[in-house]
């Protein structure tokens, strides 16, 4: 699964380079796992994540902005409208959660 995880993330423009690159490659495993977690997110994948890497959840939070930031920057909102088959609402960049919530439901598909 990470090996998909990877190459789905490459295909949108998020190299492993990026501060978040690991907190969002766990995100979507996490909620791969059990996508109950997405809704309690801060409980159930910020602060495993943030656990994980003893860090705070604040941190995980601001990173996984900054992997939203490189994929938009990427161009890879149009990769995103072609994994979910729709255009994003009003073009606006989505919320990490968001994010993670396309990931997880292209992967289980």
């Amino acid at each position: 699964m990470k090996k998909r995880i990877q190459i789905l993330l490459y295909s949108v423009g998020i190299y492993r380079h990026y501060y978040g690159y690991n907190y969002f490659q766990m995100a979507i495993l996490l909620a791969v796992e059990n996508p109950e977690r997405l809704q309690s997110i801060r409980k159930e994948i910020y602060f495993p994540i943030a656990k994980e890497y003893q860090t705070t959840i604040a941190n995980v939070e601001r990173n996984l902005r900054t992997v939203r930031d490189a994929l938009v920057k990427a161009g890879g909102l149009e990769a995103l409208e072609a994994l979910t088959g729709c255009p994003l609402p009003n073009g606006k960049k989505p919320y990490p959660k968001d994010l993670i919530c396309i990931f997880v439901d292209y992967l289980s598909e």
